[in-house]
């Protein structure tokens, strides 16, 4: 996409305005500068841009001018071959418009725009001082398409590492050091509940049955404490209705004594209660109404005889009232009168000091002197372009002597032009050889790779050594460590088990000799202490016990003296002593012989175990002697008979030294390359300075020969640049002459327009051809003469018609005065019209006050007669009531009324005793109730609910206790369950376990997996850089004027960082760098970035606002070196206000196109 011509039509302080880009030229770089000064209105150029491909924000800044129903822009943009006209106006949908005006899809656009959002193209590719140092640090952050681009050596490395970053999180959600959460930690938390919970629900049989027997018989005795507590409210209850139901009898007896003298009291009808009262205000106020009116009527009668009325004056009432407007302009005209005369003799004063001033004192018909509005906007209008003509002629020659002076100035710098143009040829040819090879060579990065590679090398020798030496006591060189006989894998993994499975098969059998001796020395103390306690003797003592009895008998028959006597017998008490003994130690006997059996297992179960530990350790010890050999045999001076772990540790750091040995290898064929690469580009240099017949010295570095180079390229662009202008001073001069020509002939049209004009009206009188400043003053007079004679008509024809209505009023009030015969005499007009009118109002108040005396008398007749029908209404009322209680007036009546109510309320409230009683005594009718009541001892029933009471608190809290008693039993039957629970719980534990052991394996495959796949990317990434990191440095080199020999990327904890390499042969990281510095930085960054947009998308413009400005006018000139390179692959443009830049850039680049923004010929009028 390029843009072809961006229109302001209303758009900030634009209106009507237009930059054209342009066609592209072929070949050339397609690259334009926009200057204007201050305020001049780039940055809203620069805003309309992005508004015109993006459409214009909800809230835009720049309505100061248009308001938003009127902003638009427009614009040419050229997709491939095909040019279209787009509009665009403020609207929040639907504003894309195409050349006829239609809505159209945002698509025609966006597409075009490789489908990038407008933050995305303004972080890229439309810069400001702002958007770059915002930019450029998200780039270093690894953040957007460009940082990504940069950091990452292919397409799919950024996408890989995002995708690590999953794997390692999804990894640290199972498990992760000494976090308190996590998937393992709640599987584990979860095996501890479940292992309290089956403790809690495991139980014997035996217990359940006991637990069982316990609940039936809580709730037995629940049941029964709660029947009896029953009983009890029943009885209490029973009794305090008795207790309440004694004081309403004798109330409901009180009521009845108080009925008796009421009953012979007629029943009144129902409304009755509530007619009487207002019967009785009634009656009151009829008297003193009927009394009131009577006088009234009397009183108005009077007032209606005693007025007169003026029949004559009255019929004069409409001539008055209109008298009153004749008199209104009567007044006004003998006031305004004398001014509007004052005001016509000023207008009279005013018009002929205005023939005086145009000199036409004479005058007859002042009208005539107005000239038409055509005539005056034509005078106007060639007066005004008067002034223009004579700067147009005055600039034109300015600019003329001006344009001849730089024409002449640049001829004179340029050398004499050569005589053989086949030699300028040929060396046009060799300096274009020339510069294709200083930028191929400049781009090559074998001095940075030569660097680096050294580097590299040095780094991996150092660390050769430091792996060598953690090798010791082993002595040896890298070379020697490939050729060791070193166990494999396989084999160690199979030691590891081996030797795993012999010490735990070892301390297997170590602890099961422990338990077993344990369980003999208990054994042995039981019999002792059975033996201690009891007195029992075992079998094998009773036996030996038995056989010297037996040998002491023997003895005694053979003697049969005292002797063998006393020594039978005591041997015979002994036995029968331990015979006793036993037989009434016979459970304690049978423990002893169970005990002995016991032992003598145990003890063989124990030589077994003995014998098993011996085995293992033997395993045991030959397996260590077959590491050692191993061992031995790859290196005899390390230790004697090393652990396992402590061989896999020297195997992994010779593992690491291998490692160290490979990359040493691998920087010096880098290393190797890199030189080799350094000598091809010198030598390419060399041959090309040669074609170009520049000298070189022979012994030249690379570095030397490039700058000879890029100085003789310098002077070719120079000597081009000066040809450039003395071309365009040579245009220059012709324009300046056609204009000044133009301006002579815009002079002598402007001269007939003002004499055709002049003679076409009055101002011929004066001259043929009047002078400017003449014609102007004659203008501004007349511009005051039709406003006076406008004036004076206007007051002359007010004064006729003031007139005109004093004669009409004075008329009018002698016709009235006649007719009321009233002498006119020499009375003023005023007062006579005054009379009249007073006349005719006393004439008119009189009829009117005794019209309303008349209504008020017919009205006061009206309320007599009804309040006489009212007062016959109401006797005949009084006299109904009266008459049925038989008294004599309304208050007797109210007394009656009062005595049938208190009946009324006091069988109200008998009934209502009644059937309280009823329902405390629950007995079939009240006579019952009452005889029942008549019987009860009210304090043997109080001492009864007294005791009754004390009993129900005791049963109360008796049957809590047993309720709680009850509960707990029936918890602790529910809580042990009777189906599989513990089953349940047992399987849900091991579906635990089963997850736990899934979790670990693919824990540990996320974690191998992560660290491996990180260690071949970082590897791939640090042999393979991405085109972007070549391009951002060749950028960086030559925008920096080779301060800078390029960029480097390396490893940080957070990702990787961007190191900028010093020709010095320092390095700094990108945010050490100054700020100037690092702005260039930035540029080259988003130079590059663009290569890799186009290349892999479509070509979108770069626009640049004013980014240069911390930039020299060295590194200036490189920047604009950087654009002019971009400006080959698509469309640049730069916007300033620094004059010096374009002067700048036209050195760099003599194709860039500069357009100015004060200059007129902007401007386009849009139909």
């Amino acid at each position: 996409m390029r843009l072809r011509r961006l229109d302001l039509t209303r758009y900030g302080k634009f209106t009507d305005r237009s930059i054209d880009f342009g066609e592209r030229t072929e070949g050339q770089p397609d690259l334009h500068v926009i200057y204007g000064p201050n305020e001049a209105g780039k940055s809203t150029a620069f805003a309309a841009f992005l508004d015109l491909l993006f459409g214009i924000g909800a809230q835009s800044p720049f309505d100061f001018l248009h308001p938003y129903s009127t902003m638009r822009i427009g614009g040419a943009l050229e997709f491939g071959a095909e040019t279209r006209e787009f509009a665009r106006i403020k609207r929040l949908q639907n504003s894309l418009l195409d050349a006829e005006g239609r809505t159209i899809a945002e698509s025609a656009i966006r597409g075009e725009v490789g489908g990038i959002e407008r933050d995305a193209y303004r972080t890229m590719f439309s810069l400001d001082d702002e958007t770059l140092e915002k930019g450029g640090e998200s780039i270093l952050a690894s953040k957007g398409d460009l940082g990504q681009l940069l950091f990452s050596a292919s397409a799919g490395l950024a996408h890989l590492s995002h995708k690590l970053l999953d794997l390692r999180g999804e990894a640290d959600g199972f498990y992760r050091y000494r976090a308190r959460s996590g998937t393992l930690a709640d599987l584990k938390a979860r095996l501890t509940e479940l292992k309290a919970e089956r403790e809690r629900f495991d139980t014997l049989a035996s217990d359940h049955a006991r637990l069982v027997e316990t609940r039936d018989r809580a709730r037995a005795h629940y049941d029964e404490a709660v029947t009896e507590r029953t009983r009890t409210q029943s009885r209490m209850d029973e009794i305090q209705r008795h207790l309440t139901a004694l004081p309403r009898l004798a109330a409901l007896r009180g009521i009845r004594e108080r009925l008796a003298p009421l009953a012979d009291v007629p029943e009144a009808p129902p409304g009755w209660p509530s007619e009487l009262p207002r019967l009785q205000k009634q009656e009151i106020e009829l008297g003193v109404q009927i009394q009131a009116i009577a006088e009234e009527v009397g009183r108005l009668a009077d007032e209606i005889e005693a007025i007169a009325v003026d029949e004559a004056a009255l019929r004069l009432c409409e001539p008055v009232e209109r008298l009153g407007e004749l008199r209104a302009r009567h007044v006004t005209a003998e006031r305004d009168i004398p001014e509007r005369r004052l005001q016509l003799r000023q207008a009279d004063l005013a018009i002929s000091a205005i023939l005086q001033r145009i000199e036409r004192e004479g005058e007859a018909e002042p009208r005539r002197l107005i000239l038409t509005a055509a005539t005056v906007g034509r005078l106007r209008e060639l007066i005004e372009a008067r002034s223009g003509i004579d700067a147009a002629i005055r600039t034109a020659a300015g600019e003329l002597i001006e344009a001849r002076r730089r024409f002449a100035e640049t001829a004179a710098r340029l050398p004499e032009p050569g005589a053989d143009p086949q030699a300028a040829q040929e060396r046009e040819r060799s300096m274009a050889a020339l510069a294709i090879t200083v930028e191929q060579t400049r781009s090559a990065d074998h001095h940075v790779r030569h660097r680096l590679a050294d580097r590299a090398r040095a780094a991996a020798v150092d660390a050769l050594a430091d792996r060598l030496t953690a090798l010791r006591p082993w002595q040896g060189t890298a070379d020697d460590l490939v050729g060791l006989p070193c166990p494999g894998p396989d084999r160690m993994q199979h030691w590891r088990a081996a030797r795993g499975e012999a010490e735990a098969t070892l301390a297997r059998h170590q602890s099961e000799t422990e338990r077993l001796t344990t369980l003999v020395r208990h054994l042995v103390a039981e019999r002792a202490s059975l033996s201690s306690t009891t007195g029992v003797v075992t079998d094998q003592e009773a036996a030996e016990i038995r056989i010297r009895r037996e040998q002491a008998w023997a003895a005694h028959r053979r003697e049969l003296d005292t002797i063998s006597a006393d020594a039978f017998e005591t041997v015979l008490r002994h036995d029968d002593i331990i015979g006793a003994g036993r037989f009434s130690h016979m459970s304690e006997l049978a423990k002893l012989h169970q005990s002995g059996q016991a032992l003598a297992v145990a003890q063989a179960d124990l030589d077994r175990a003995v014998e098993l530990r011996d085995r293992a350790a033997a395993a045991l010890d030959g397996l260590d002697a077959e590491v050692a050999k191993a061992v031995d045999a790859i290196a005899p001076s390390l230790a004697s008979a090393p652990s396992l772990p402590a061989i896999e540790d020297w195997l992994a750091r010779r593992e690491k030294a291998l490692d160290a040995r490979e990359a040493v290898r691998s920087a010096e064929q880098d290393l190797r390359a890199a030189q080799q690469d350094a000598g091809a580009a010198t030598e390419q240099l060399r041959t090309a300075l040669g074609r170009a017949r520049l000298a070189q010295e022979p012994d030249a570095g690379f570095d030397v020969l490039l700058a000879n180079a890029q100085a003789a390229l310098d002077r070719e662009a120079e000597l081009r640049r000066l040809r450039a202008d003395l071309d365009e001073r040579q245009r220059d001069v012709a324009l300046r002459e056609r204009a000044a020509e133009q301006a002579g002939a815009d002079e002598g049209a402007w001269a007939e327009a003002w004499s055709r004009t002049c003679r076409g009206c009055w101002l011929a009188d004066i001259a043929e051809v009047p002078a400017i400043g003449v014609v102007r003053e004659i203008l501004v007079a007349i511009a005051d003469l039709a406003p006076a004679i406008e004036k004076r008509a206007g007051l002359v024809d007010r004064i006729e018609k003031m007139e005109k209505d004093q004669v009409a009023f004075r008329d009018e009030v002698a016709s009235l005065a006649g007719s009321l015969r009233i002498p006119v005499g020499t009375v003023p007009v005023l007062e006579l019209a005054q009379g009249i009118g007073e006349k005719v109002r006393v004439a008119g108040a009189e009829r009117d006050r005794r019209a309303k005396l008349m209504e008020r008398l017919e009205e006061a007749t009206g309320r007599q007669r009804a309040l006489a029908e009212t007062s016959a209404i109401h006797d005949v009322q009084k006299h109904r009531m009266t008459a049925f209680f038989e008294v004599a007036s309304l208050a007797e009546v109210s007394d009656k009324l009062s005595d049938v109510a208190r009946r009324a309320e006091f069988r109200e409230q008998a009934e209502d005793a009644g059937r309280e009683i009823l329902d405390a005594v629950r007995a079939p009718d009240l006579l019952s109730a009452e005889a029942a009541l008549d019987a009860a001892d009210r304090p043997a029933l109080e001492a009864e609910l007294i005791e009754l009471k004390a009993r129900f608190e005791d049963q109360d809290k008796r049957c809590h206790e047993l309720f709680a008693t009850r509960s707990a039993a029936i918890d602790q039957v529910e809580a042990i369950g009777g189906d599989a629970r513990v089953a349940g719980i047992e399987e849900r534990r091991r579906t635990i376990f089963l997850e736990i052991e899934d979790g670990a394996m693919r824990y540990l495959q996320l974690r191998a997996g992560v660290a491996a796949t990180e260690q071949a990317l970082a590897t791939y990434r640090e042999r393979h850089r991405s085109s972007m990191m070549a391009r951002a440095s060749a950028a960086f080199r030559t925008i920096s004027r080779g301060a800078y020999t390029g960029l480097a990327a390396q490893p940080s904890k957070d990702g990787e960082t961007l190191i900028a390499l010093s020709a010095a042969g320092g390095s700094k990281a990108a945010q050490e760098l100054s700020k100037g510095t690092r702005f260039q930085l930035y540029l080259a960054l988003r130079v590059a970035g663009y290569h890799e947009f186009v290349r892999a998308r479509s070509v979108v413009p770069f626009v640049a606002d004013d980014i240069m400005e911390t930039f020299d006018d060295f590194r200036a000139e490189e920047a604009f070196r950087l654009f002019a390179d971009v400006a080959q692959a698509g469309q640049v443009i730069y916007l300033t206000h620094h004059q010096h830049l374009c002067e700048i850039v036209k050195k760099v680049c003599p194709a860039v196109r500069l357009h100015r923004l004060d200059e007129a010929v902007m401007e386009r009028q849009f139909a």
